[in-house]
C-alpha cells in the first residue's frame, strides 16, 4: 500500500496583469481561487499535505483538506501562495484538496491525489520455521500512526498462546513506507501444541492510533507428529503358542527400535523390541522397524480372545499408540456323539452302515476307526462335512466289526463305540414262481424251494405298479426244498396283480425276491367310453372321435346305431384304451361299446352325441282343407316376402308340404280372395330335415 501520492495537475490561472488593452477578467469565474494539490504522503502523525493556491480578489487562502470525502483539516497558503501541513488520517483511499473563495467568486475543487490511507496496522505472516518442539513466526507489521514497532498477538487452535513486539529489523522498510524504519518485522518462538495431528497459528497487529481493528496477519497449518506409529499385522495361534507380528517407529528417533507393549485379553504378556528386517516400510523409518514374536503363551481358556499392541513413546509425543488388536479363539472341548442304534437294513453280510449324533458345537469333524475280530483299530474315514453316517463295505460275513466314531478339533477328541457281526449270505433264491390257478378274488402260485433251513418265506402281494408291496405274511417253511404253493385271497375280480416270494433265516442277508403278475377273473369293466363333441348343430356335420378303455376285456365292439365302427381284440385281460372314428354326422346318434371277457362275460357302455336346432325339424305336413272355398299354400321367405307357392287346396282337399332338406321356411296356407291365413305353424320357421317330424293338420 503506497503512503506518498502525486497530486493532479493544477488549472491554468488568466493572466489579468498584462498591457492595454487589458483582457476582460469581470467574466464568470474571474473571482474563482486557482491552485494545485502537488503531494499527500502518509506520515506517523497523519497525512502531509503540500500545494499552492491563490485569490484573484488577494488574500491569503484556506484550503480544505478531505480524506474520502470527509473534512480533516484546513491549510492556509503563506505569501507566496504554498500550503503544506499535515492532518490527521482517516481511512480512505482519496485525499482532495479544496481552495475557499475570498470576495466574490466561488470556492474551488483544485486537486486529488490517489492516496490508500489506512489507520488500521498492516503486515504479513510469511512463514513457519520449526526446530523440535517449537515454531518460530516470520512475518513483518507496521501501524501508520507510528513509527514505533507494534505488538502481535499469538493464537494456536483458536487459543491464545503469547504476546511479541515486531521490532526485528528487516533489510530495508516494508513496501510503501519509507519513512518509518526498518525495526518492524518479527520472530516469534511459541511451542507446538500438543497431540499429533494437524493445527492452526494466527498472528494478530494490534492497532495503535486512530485505527479500530486489530489486523488478522495470517494463519499456518502445522502437523505435529511425535507419538510412535506402526501397525499389528498379524496373530495367530498354533496351539497353546501365539505368533504376534507387525511393526513400530517413533518419528522423533526414526533410526532408533521402539518398545512395544503386548497384551491378551487386557493383561500385558510381553515386551518386545521392533528391530526386525522390514524392506516394505515407509522410507522415512527405514526397514529395521519390524517385530515377529513366535513363542508368545497363548490363552487357552475356551472362547474368544483378543490381542492388541502398543508403541511406547520415546521423545516428545504424549501417548503410547494402540498398533491394533487382532483376535485368536481357543475351541471349547469336543463332546462324544451318540451313535444310533442298528435297525433292519444297516447290517448285512458284507456291509454294515454307522450313524450318529452331533453332541458338540466345537468340533473340527469325525474321525472312524474300526476293529475287526479283536483286531486293531485302523481308521477309515475322516469327515469335515456336514454328514453324520458311514457305509463300510466290502466286509467279511459273519464276523464282528466294532467302529470308534471320534469328535475332534485341534485340542481335544471325544469317543464313542459301537460293535455288530455281519450276517451270513443270503439263502437261495426260489425259482419258477408261475400263477397255477385264477378266479374272481383269488391268485394260486406255486414255487420251487431251493433253500435248506428257512424260518419262512415272506409272500407279499399288490399293484404292479406299487414300489413297496402293501400286503406281505410270512408262510411257514417245508422241510428241504421243493415245490410250494400258496392261494392268495380277497383279491378284486379283473384285477392285475404283482405276487412275490423269498426265504428268511435269522442271521441271514435278505434274498432278493421273485416275482410274478397275473390278472384275476372276472367280468370285463368299462372303465371309460367318451365321444370327441356332446352335441351337433343341426344341418352342421361334424367329425366324431370316440375314445375307450377297459380291464378285463379280450374283445370290443363299438356300434353307431347297428352299424359296427370297430371289432378288436387282445390276447390278455389287461388294461386296454383305444380310439375310432365315429364318423361325419349332424348329432342324433347313438353309440354303444360291447366288452367281451374270454369267458364270454360282457360289459356295455352307450355315448349319445345330441343333435341342437334353432327351429323346429320339419319332413313333412299333409294338410286337409275343410272349408268351403279353395286354398293355396305358399313359401315365404325371413321377411315375409312370397317365394314359392306349393300348390292350391280345394275345398275338401289335401296337399302334402316338404321343405327341402336343411332349409329353413315360413309356411302359410291362405285364402286368395281375402288373404286370410288358414294355417301357418306355431314356430312360423321350420327347418326341413330328412330325420324331422310328420304331421297332419286340418284347416278351412
Amino acid at each position: 500500500m503506497g503512503l506518498v501520492a502525486q497530486a493532479n495537475p493544477a488549472h491554468a490561472r488568466p493572466d489579468c496583469d498584462v498591457p492595454d488593452p487589458p483582457p476582460i477578467c469581470d467574466g464568470p469565474g474571474s473571482h474563482d481561487p486557482e491552485g494545485n494539490l502537488t503531494g499527500a504522503t502518509r506520515v506517523p502523525a497523519g497525512v502531509s499535505v503540500t500545494g499552492w493556491a491563490t485569490d484573484p480578489d488577494g488574500g491569503a487562502v484556506r484550503v480544505d483538506i478531505t480524506i474520502g470525502g470527509t473534512k480533516v483539516g484546513t491549510l492556509t497558503t503563506t505569501s507566496g501562495g504554498n500550503f503544506s501541513g499535515t492532518v490527521p488520517a482517516r481511512a480512505g483511499g482519496n485525499v482532495c484538496a479544496r481552495a475557499l473563495n475570498n470576495g466574490a467568486g466561488t470556492s474551488k475543487l483544485i486537486g486529488c491525489a490517489n492516496l490508500a490511507v489506512a489507520v488500521d496496522p498492516v503486515g504479513s505472516f510469511d512463514r513457519i520455521e520449526r526446530s523440535g518442539t517449537d515454531l518460530a513466526l516470520h512475518g513483518w507489521a507496521i501501524d501508520g500512526d507510528t513509527t514505533d514497532a507494534i505488538w502481535l498477538h499469538v493464537y494456536q487452535d483458536g487459543v491464545f498462546a503469547t504476546a511479541a513486539p515486531a521490532d526485528r529489523a528487516l533489510s530495508a522498510p516494508p513496501a510503501g513506507h519509507p519513512g518509518y524504519g526498518t525495526g518492524h518485522g518479527f520472530a516469534v518462538t511459541v511451542p507446538e501444541r500438543p497431540g499429533d495431528g494437524e493445527h492452526n497459528v494466527c498472528v494478530y497487529a494490534i492497532n495503535v492510533g486512530a485505527g479500530t481493528v486489530n489486523t488478522e496477519l495470517g494463519c499456518r497449518t502445522y502437523t505435529v507428529r511425535h507419538d510412535p506409529t506402526g501397525a499389528l499385522d498379524e496373530v495367530t495361534r498354533t496351539g497353546n503358542t501365539l505368533r504376534v507380528r507387525g511393526w513400530s517407529a517413533d518419528p522423533d528417533e526414526p533410526q532408533t527400535p521402539t518398545e512395544v507393549h503386548i497384551y491378551d485379553s487386557g493383561v500385558f504378556v510381553r515386551s518386545v523390541t521392533a528391530n526386525g528386517h522390514r524392506p516394505d516400510l515407509p522410507g522415512e523409518y527405514g526397514p529395521t522397524h519390524g517385530y515377529d514374536v513366535t513363542d508368545l503363551p497363548a490363552n487357552m481358556t475356551p472362547g474368544p480372545h483378543t490381542v492388541c499392541a502398543y508403541a511406547i513413546n520415546r521423545a516428545h509425543g504424549v501417548h503410547n499408540t494402540q498398533l491394533g488388536c487382532r483376535n485368536y479363539a481357543v475351541p471349547a472341548p469336543v463332546a462324544a456323539p451318540t451313535i444310533n442304534p442298528f435297525g433292519e437294513w444297516d447290517i448285512y453280510s458284507n456291509e454294515i452302515h454307522v450313524s450318529w449324533t452331533d453332541n458338540s458345537t466345537s468340533e473340527d469333524g469325525y474321525r472312524v476307526e474300526r476293529s475287526v475280530a479283536g483286531g486293531p483299530w485302523v481308521e477309515i474315514s475322516r469327515r469335515t462335512d456336514a454328514f453324520r453316517s458311514l457305509t463300510d463295505r466290502n466286509l467279511t460275513p459273519n464276523t464282528r466289526h466294532c467302529y470308534r466314531v471320534i469328535a475332534f478339533n485341534e485340542l481335544t477328541e471325544a469317543a464313542a463305540e459301537v460293535c455288530a457281526t455281519t450276517k451270513q449270505p443270503p439263502l437261495p433264491q426260489p425259482t419258477g414262481l408261475t400263477v397255477v390257478g385264477r378266479t374272481d378274488t383269488t391268485l394260486t402260485v406255486r414255487w420251487t424251494d431251493n433253500a435248506e433251513g428257512e424260518d419262512h418265506y415272506l409272500l407279499g402281494w399288490g399293484r404292479p405298479t406299487d414300489q413297496v408291496l402293501p400286503r406281505i405274511i410270512s408262510i411257514p417253511a417245508n422241510p428241504g426244498t421243493g415245490e410250494m404253493t400258496y392261494t392268495v385271497t380277497g383279491l378284486d375280480s379283473s384285477t392285475d396283480y404283482r405276487v412275490a416270494v423269498s426265504p428268511r433265516k435269522a442271521g441271514h442277508d435278505t434274498a432278493p425276491p421273485l416275482d410274478t403278475t397275473a390278472w384275476t377273473t372276472g367280468g370285463p369293466i368299462v372303465n371309460g367310453f367318451t365321444s370327441s363333441v356332446g352335441a351337433v348343430q343341426a344341418c352342421a356335420p361334424t367329425e366324431v372321435t370316440l375314445n375307450w378303455k377297459t380291464t378285463g376285456a379280450t374283445r370290443v365292439v363299438v356300434k353307431r346305431g347297428t352299424t359296427t365302427l370297430a371289432d378288436r381284440t387282445q390276447s390278455g385281460p389287461g388294461v386296454w384304451e383305444g380310439t375310432v372314428s365315429g364318423g361325419s354326422h349332424d348329432g342324433n346318434v347313438l353309440y354303444t361299446l360291447t366288452a367281451y371277457a374270454a369267458d364270454g362275460r360282457t360289459a356295455t357302455a352307450n355315448v349319445p352325441v345330441y343333435r341342437s336346432t334353432p327351429y323346429p325339424l320339419v319332413k313333412s305336413i299333409e294338410f286337409n282343407n275343410t272349408g268351403w272355398y279353395r286354398l293355396e299354400a305358399w313359401y315365404y321367405d325371413l321377411y315375409d316376402n312370397k317365394i314359392q307357392k306349393i300348390g292350391d287346396v280345394a275345398s275338401g282337399g289335401k296337399i302334402n308340404i316338404t321343405p327341402g332338406h336343411c332349409q329353413v321356411r315360413r309356411i302359410k296356407v291362405i285364402d286368395p280372395n281375402t288373404g286370410r291365413v288358414a294355417f301357418m305353424p306355431g314356430s312360423q320357421l321350420v327347418l326341413g330335415h330328412n330325420e324331422g317330424g310328420v304331421s297332419q293338420v286340418a284347416a278351412g
